[in-house]
Parts: C-alpha cells; structure tokens; sequence
C-alpha cells in the first residue's frame, strides 16, 4: 500500500507519528508500507482517519483494474466483482448462475472503473473448483471480500505467477511441472480429491463414451490448459481433433451437454450438480496452491479457516463426488 507512505510523508508524519495517532504499531505501518500486509478494517479507518483522509484513498491505484485470468482491462459497461492483491486492483465477471445475476462490485465506465461500494482486502483466488464460489459468498456475509474466478489449472498459474491471485487451484502434473519451472514461492493446501470424465444426459446410448472418444459425436470441451481436457485428449480414438463447444467451467460444462444431448467434459461433482450420468477417466488431486507473501495474512488466515470448516465442507458433500480427507491441511 504505498499510497500510505505517500500520505503520511504529505502530512510531515514518521512511521512512529501515524502509528501512535491511529493507535497501531510502527511495525504494522512499517509492514503496510512496504506491500507485506493489508490492514485489517479497524486499522484501515484508524489510519485513514489520522491522515484526515476517505478511506478508499488508501486503497486507490494508478495502474488500471485488470481481469484476474487474462490480465486485460474489462470492457466498458461490464459488471464485475472486485479484489485486491497487494496494491494491485483486479477484477472477475459477475456470474450469470442458476439463480440469476451474482454479487457485482462495480460497473467499467468507459476505461474506468466505477465501485459501488468500497469493501475491505479479501481473499482473490483463481480455478476450476465450483466450491470456491461457497468460499466467497461465506467471505462477504462475514464482511470480507471475497473473489472466485473461474479458470483452468494453467491459467489459474499465469494468474498467480503475474501477482493478480493469491491463491490458484492446481490439478494438473502438467501444470504443476510448468509451475515449478517458475519457481514459484508458494504455500501447497489440499483441498479435495475427484473424479475427471465424461458426463451426459441420463437417457443417452449405451456407447456413448465410445461414441465420444471416437469422434463419431461432438462433445462439449474445456479450453487447451484444463486438466480435464488433457485427460479427455489422452484416451481420444478417432482420428483429427473432436468437435464441439468449448466452454470455461466444470459446471457449465455439464450444463451444455444436459441441454445439447452431448457427451461433455467435466468433473463428477459437476455432472451430479447437473443430474448427469457420468464416466471416470482418473482421480484427480486439487490443491490450493497461496503465494508466500500472503501466506498468514487476514484475508488469507479467513479462506483457509472457512475451507477447512463444516459448513463449506458439508456443502460439498451434499452435492457428491468430493473426497476431502485433510481439507484445509498443509502438504508438508
């Protein structure tokens, strides 16, 4: 947060100056100065009260809102949800689900970004796994921000690597070898274990998987860098690439083939959620892979706490398909 080196150097204040009228210590200021901690809400007004300024001016950036998977500004006129990563400002699509519009934090105004209301530093993390969105929706009813935007394993890491996330989920050996070869400082979590196939409307043909695999069908696909798709081109029959939409989520996924007839690529959570007949290819072991920097931060202590509680576990459960044995735990 450099804006608060440059307020307090405006105001004639040291570090020890701002600490004792805010009532914090001149570590913490030290920390927030150098990008290493967020402050938490309390502290957050206290300092903005002691610098006589708003609180968002904390907050503020020069750089541009960008989005967290392809790191491009949003398009004018697009609702989003918002997060923030260090001092860096980023953005998700609002959802378009089940039950309508998601929560939207801010609408792009030409090359701006307009918030609606300001909210405190939260947690921002990037991957495959549907469950992420309990994450962020129990993360805003306690008041802290919450972001979950959808991609795959791959793009899940370039997010992380280019300091838009704090948190990607990763499920790919391909993925985590390409990881590694970025020698990236990170913090390893598990969070759940499933199976990856196919899935397909419930009153489909008895050969429909080799139907699939040969190529004699469309099916609906991820995008090149999905673990899931990997598997899926790993047992393919026929000759050439296999027709079909390509579409970004799991659940989307499922969704399409229930609605096209189509055999389609996905996760067995998914397919269950769907009301999907469903064909494993392999296990899959996700983690949630946090760069170091944040590791212990509010945001982050608050994510993890969450993922490794009853509520957001007994949620999964109920839907099928997840083993979560040491949810929440660190791989040593």
């Amino acid at each position: 947060m450099p804006n608060l080196r440059r307020f307090r150097k405006a105001a004639g204040l040291t570090q020890a100056d701002l600490a004792g009228r805010a009532g914090v210590s001149r570590q913490l200021i030290g920390a927030v100065e150098a990008g290493r901690h967020l402050p938490r809400v309390d502290a957050a007004l206290a300092l903005a009260a002691a610098l006589d300024i708003e609180v968002s001016r904390l907050f503020s950036s020069d750089e541009p809102a960008v989005d967290v998977v392809t790191g491009d500004m949003p398009a004018a006129g697009a609702l989003v949800m918002v997060g923030r990563v260090g001092d860096r400002l980023v953005t998700a699509p609002a959802r378009v689900g089940p039950d309508g519009w998601d929560v939207a934090d801010a609408i792009m105004t030409g090359d701006e970004l307009n918030v609606f209301e300001q909210t405190a530093p939260g947690f921002v993390v990037a991957g495959c796994e549907p469950g992420l969105e309990v994450v962020e929706r129990i993360l805003r009813e306690h008041g802290m921000a919450g972001m979950a935007a959808t991609a795959s394993s791959a793009a899940a890491i370039d997010a992380l690597a280019g300091g838009r996330v704090h948190a990607a989920v990763v499920h790919d050996a391909a993925v985590e070898a390409r990881a590694r070869a970025l020698d990236l400082d990170v913090a390893r979590f598990v969070l759940t274990r499933w199976r990856v196939g196919l899935a397909a409307p419930t009153d489909v043909s008895p050969d429909w998987v080799e139907q699939a695999l040969s190529g004699r069908t469309p099916v609906v696909q991820r995008e090149t860098g999905a673990g899931v798709q990997r598997a899926f081109e790993a047992r393919v029959t026929g000759p050439g690439e296999i027709a079909g939409p390509r579409v970004a989520s799991h659940f989307e996924s499922a969704v399409r083939g229930i609605l096209t007839g189509l055999p389609a690529v996905t996760i067995e959570p998914a397919a269950l959620a769907a009301g999907a007949t469903f064909h494993p290819f392999e296990t899959h072991d996700a983690q949630l892979w946090v760069d170091n920097r944040w590791v212990g931060e509010p945001a982050i202590t608050a994510a993890l706490e969450v993922i490794s509680g009853l509520r957001f576990q007994s949620r999964l459960r109920a839907i099928g398909g997840y083993d979560l044995t040491g949810c929440g735990t660190r791989v040593a």
